[in-house]
C-alpha cells in the first residue's frame, strides 16, 4: 500500500469520526447539560488515548515547563472547547455548527501572522472577507440582526480550537509527535474536569441509553480514535496540506449526517452562504 493510500485512509477516517461527532453531540445533548457531555467525552477519550500511547510507547513529560504547556492545551482544546462547542450545539443546527467550526484553518493561520509571523498574501485577506461574509449569511439568514447565542458561543469555540492549534504548532516544531501532544493535553484536560465527573456520571446514568451510545461514541471513536487516524495520514502526507484539504469534507459529511440521524434540514441560508466559505476556505489554502 502506497504512502499516498494510507493518507487518504487516514485522512477519511478522520472526516468520518469528526464530522459525526456534530449529529451525535446533539443527540447527547437533548438528555444531559454541557458540562456532562464535555467532561464525559475529555475523561474517557483520554483514558482510551493514554492506553493507545502506552501501547505506544509515549513519552513523559520530566520538566515543569512542558507540563505548563500542556496545561495550556489542555484547558484550550479540550475543557473551554468542549465547553463552548457544546453549548453552542444547543441552539443551533449542526450543519451550522460545522460550517462556522470549518473555519478554525483559516483562523488559526490569521493568528500565525502575529505569532510566527507567518506570511499572507493580500488574496489571502480577500478570501477571508468572503469566508466570513458567508458565516453572516447563515447565521442572519433569518432576518435578525443579532448573532444567535449558539453561533456566538460555536465562533468562541473555534477562536479557542485555534489558540489552540497555535500552541499546539509551536510545540510540534520542537519534535513532539501528534499523538503524544494529544494524549497529554487530554490527559490534562481531563485531571481539570474531573470536579464534574459525579455530576456527569449521575446525569448520563439517569438518561436514556441512546445517550450513552452517544457519548460512547464520542469519547471514543470522534475524540480518541479521531486523532489517531488524523496522526496516521501526517505521517504518511507529503505535504500538510495534502491533509488538510479534506476538513472541507467535514461540513458536507457532518451536514448529510445531520440529516440522516436525527432528521435535521438546513434552511436556505446554509445552501447559500456554505459554498461561498467552502470555495473561499479551499481558495485561501491554495493562494495564502
Amino acid at each position: 500500500m502506497s504512502n499516498r493510500t494510507k493518507m487518504i485512509i487516514g485522512a477519511l477516517g478522520t472526516i468520518a469520526v469528526w464530522a459525526t461527532a456534530f449529529p451525535f453531540s446533539k443527540i447527547a445533548l437533548q438528555y444531559i447539560d454541557v458540562t456532562s457531555v464535555s467532561t464525559a467525552r475529555v475523561i474517557i477519550g483520554a483514558i482510551f488515548m493514554l492506553i493507545m500511547g502506552m501501547v505506544k510507547g509515549l513519552h513523559i513529560p520530566t520538566s515543569w515547563r512542558e507540563w505548563g504547556i500542556y496545561l495550556l492545551l489542555g484547558l484550550t482544546g479540550n475543557v473551554l472547547y468542549q465547553l463552548a462547542f457544546n453549548a453552542g450545539l444547543r441552539t443551533i443546527p449542526a450543519a451550522t455548527s460545522s460550517i462556522i467550526m470549518a473555519l478554525t484553518p483559516m483562523t488559526t493561520a490569521l493568528m500565525a501572522l502575529v505569532v510566527y509571523k507567518d506570511h499572507m498574501r493580500p488574496i489571502g485577506w480577500l478570501f477571508t472577507v468572503t469566508a466570513f461574509i458567508g458565516v453572516a449569511i447563515i447565521v442572519l439568514w433569518n432576518g435578525s440582526l443579532s448573532l444567535p447565542t449558539g453561533a456566538l458561543w460555536t465562533m468562541l469555540g473555534m477562536t479557542i480550537f485555534s489558540i489552540y492549534n497555535i500552541i499546539n504548532r509551536g510545540f510540534a516544531m520542537k519534535g513532539h509527535d501528534a499523538i503524544t501532544i494529544a494524549t497529554w493535553s487530554m490527559f490534562v484536560g481531563a485531571i481539570m474536569m474531573l470536579p464534574f465527573a459525579n455530576h456527569a456520571i449521575e446525569s448520563i446514568a439517569a438518561a436514556p441509553p441512546v445517550t450513552w451510545g452517544a457519548i460512547a461514541y464520542l469519547s471514543i471513536l470522534s475524540s480518541a480514535l479521531g486523532f489517531v487516524f488524523w496522526s496516521y495520514a501526517l505521517e504518511h502526507a507529503e505535504q500538510v496540506s495534502d491533509v488538510t484539504n479534506f476538513m472541507y469534507l467535514s461540513p458536507v459529511v457532518a451536514a448529510i449526517m445531520a440529516a440522516l440521524i436525527i432528521g435535521e434540514i438546513p434552511d436556505l441560508g446554509l445552501y447559500i452562504g456554505a459554498p461561498i466559505i467552502l470555495g473561499s476556505l479551499y481558495m485561501f489554502s491554495r493562494c495564502r
